[in-house]
């Protein structure tokens, strides 16, 4: 007969594991996101259709990914406390509940500027490879989620489908997130190609006119 039980060190350990994964799906989202995309497009991109994009499309879009995230893996590790702490309770054992910090994050794209210097445009070349950036970033944060659900696999739980509901509740956050940037690649090269129809492509005046400020 197949053991149902706990084992509130390996328990302790995916939590662990789970918060390193949320830490680094954040930073991704997060950091990399604003760093790197919106960063670096702020001086290379410079209209309405920017301004547009960035506020009606992008930024909901990833805050909303933010606000999940927090919420499913918040969920996970509370949920596999909460497990662990019955468990203890039932076998008569104990068990010290490893928590959770939320952290909190939110995209600012107040750099994207209808205007620089007077210019409106694009610097196509190099707005184009800090576009081709997204795929990358949005790898990591499924390379992230991956990692979870693979903590969440041996998570100290015998017998039950408590690591099996874990693991769906990350695989419908990791499946918000490839949508997303998916959605997110689409809607660039079209607000970009917008762009070029109503200013052209104006061969790096959008980073001049930004350094000479």
């Amino acid at each position: 007969m197949a053991m149902t039980g706990f084992d509130p060190s390996v328990v302790n350990q995916s939590i662990g594991a789970v918060n390193a994964a949320y830490e680094n799906l954040m930073y991704a989202l997060g950091d990399q996101m604003q760093n790197q995309f919106v960063g670096g497009l702020a001086d290379k991109w410079a209209c309405n259709s920017a301004v547009n994009f960035f506020n009606t499309a992008f930024k909901p879009a990833i805050d909303e990914l933010l606000k999940s995230a927090n919420m499913v893996f918040e969920s996970v590790v509370s949920s596999m406390n909460s497990a662990a702490q019955a468990w203890a309770q039932q076998t008569e054992s104990s068990y010290a509940a490893k928590p959770f910090s939320a952290i909190t994050k939110t995209i600012d794209v107040s750099g994207i500027q209808e205007n620089i210097g007077g210019i409106r445009g694009i610097d196509l070349d190099t707005a184009t490879t800090v576009a081709g950036k997204l795929p990358a970033i949005a790898s990591s944060a499924t390379e992230a989620l991956t990692r979870a659900q693979q903590a969440v696999q041996n998570c100290g739980f015998v017998g039950g489908n408590q690591a099996g509901n874990l693991i769906a509740s990350l695989g419908v956050i990791k499946d918000k997130i490839s949508n997303a940037t998916e959605t997110i690649t689409t809607q660039t090269k079209s607000a970009i190609d917008t762009t070029i129809q109503q200013y052209g492509d104006l061969e790096g005046k959008v980073s001049q006119a930004f350094s000479a400020q």
